[in-house]
């Protein structure tokens, strides 16, 4: 904008100077051709010779006069023969110009003289009339080379001084906008550390009375509001899962007590499929209270060695058993220890999770594959099956709480295996993912995590 600005303003002065210095220059050639009427004049009055008008001229406007041009003509446009021949170029006298004379009028001009100057010249046919008519023409003219040397060293002033005053003005822009947007950068930084489970951090707010310090205060009065909001349903997470743990144990306790009174048939199978559910229950609120604690950081890990592959074959003797149930071949390699610092319980749930999902939605006469090794220094699990798999567009959301792909094939289960395998990953340093299988078939998730050491 700014060059776009200097081009219009350039052009402008440019147009402007040329306008005045053209003005000047048809000022001068009036102001000449008087003093050449009245030179000419003072000669005839005092009967001198009219060849020596140009001394007479020399000596009335300085040296310099040589660089100017005039003709005395007369009524017809013819020289006059009475005035020594000029060592300039004769002044061309155009049809319109004699036109104008006759009418009494002046005539300006500009013109290239073949044997002339390189630069054009300016010439000014001036009519002298008395009463009579047409006593006689004056011409006289300038050379406008002085023009265009004015014109042209202010173009290349401007020419060379834009680049300097753009580069100027991108650097003290530069500067300002770097000045004024700071406190825009620090607030953009602070808000990229802040995360749904700290928001406890706030934007620092400067004292001035600006917009910026108003926007901070804005933000810092939003994340208030969004960390009570976060903190409202982490605690009811939390505190729902507690109290609700402690009837359901208690409920399954007074269940068991009762299956092992004596009671009819009927009875039995009404307390058992209670029992069913209130295990359900209590697994569904440990679920619970285990994502409420990962949200807000509160899930110990502990520091030791395990063996992730010593894991998975723990978990494999049920697994075997479901994948039997259900028809569905069930494949497991390694390749040895795979050392990882965590929790093997939290590791085992990872498993089974996995691999309890890959059967059940695989379906009869299916197979899942699962593989315990290394690559590229982490530790990886991957459980794959030839199933129907899961659609790219739901792929992610799979591992949101509640989530089911297809609610007609849920199995049985809550929906939060997958969160719950998600979260234990995540504490545990490590990432999970799902994509389509080896095949183009079925479903692939690959766990990947730090190798101890």
């Amino acid at each position: 904008m700014l060059a776009a600005l200097l081009l219009v303003f350039g052009a402008a002065a440019l147009v402007l100077l040329d306008r005045a210095l053209r003005a000047n220059i048809d000022t001068s050639l009036a102001t000449l051709a008087r003093n050449v009427d009245v030179a000419n004049a003072a000669q005839e009055a005092r009967g001198a010779q009219l060849g020596r008008l140009e001394d007479t001229l020399d000596a009335l406007l300085g040296p310099n006069f040589a660089r100017r041009f005039f003709e005395l003509l007369d009524p017809r446009g013819r020289p006059d023969p009475r005035v020594a021949t000029s060592p300039h170029p004769r002044l061309p006298l155009t049809t319109e110009a004699l036109r104008n004379a006759e009418a009494g009028r002046e005539t300006y001009e500009t013109v290239r003289l073949p044997d002339g100057p390189s630069a054009p010249v300016r010439i000014l046919t001036v009519p002298i009339v008395d009463r009579n008519g047409l006593r006689r023409v004056i011409q006289v003219g300038l050379p406008l080379d002085e023009v265009e040397s004015a014109r042209s060293r202010f173009l290349l002033i401007l020419l060379g001084l834009a680049p300097f005053a753009l580069a100027a003005a991108a650097l003290g822009g530069r500067l300002l906008a770097t000045r004024a947007l700071a406190p825009v950068d620090a607030m953009v930084e602070a808000a990229r550390r802040i995360e749904a489970e700290d928001l406890s951090r706030r934007i620092a707010a400067t004292d001035a009375p600006d917009e910026v310090a108003r926007l901070a205060a804005v933000l810092n009065d939003m994340l208030a509001r969004l960390e009570a909001s976060f903190s409202t349903a982490r605690r009811f997470s939390a505190d729902a899962a507690h109290e609700l743990r402690t009837p359901l144990t208690i409920l399954k306790g007074e269940i068991e007590v009762a299956l092992r009174s004596p009671e009819t048939a009927d009875d039995r199978r009404v307390l058992e499929s209670c029992l069913e559910e209130v295990d359900h229950l209590i697994a569904l609120v440990a679920d619970l209270l285990f994502l409420a604690r990962a949200d807000v950081g509160a899930v110990d890990v502990p520091g030791t060695t395990v063996d992730l592959a010593h894991a998975a074959d723990e978990a494999l003797p049920a697994l075997r058993a479901l994948a039997e149930r259900a028809g569905v071949a069930l494949e497991a390699h390694g390749s040895g220890p795979v050392p990882v610092r965590g929790s093997e319980p939290l590791l085992f749930r990872v498993v089974f999770n996995l691999v309890d999902n890959a059967i059940k939605y695989s379906g009869a006469g299916r197979r899942v594959t699962v593989t315990v090794g290394r690559e590229n220094g982490r530790a990886v699990l991957d459980v794959e099956d030839d199933g129907p798999g899961i659609p790219p567009e739901v792929r992610e959301r799979v591992f949101d709480r509640f989530y089911r792909a297809d609610p007609a094939r849920s199995g049985g289960g809550a929906g939060l295996g997958l969160a719950v395998t998600r979260s234990i990953v995540a504490v545990h340093g490590g990432e999970i993912r799902a994509a389509a299988g080896r095949s183009g078939k079925g479903t692939a998730f690959r766990v990947t995590l730090p190798l101890a050491g």
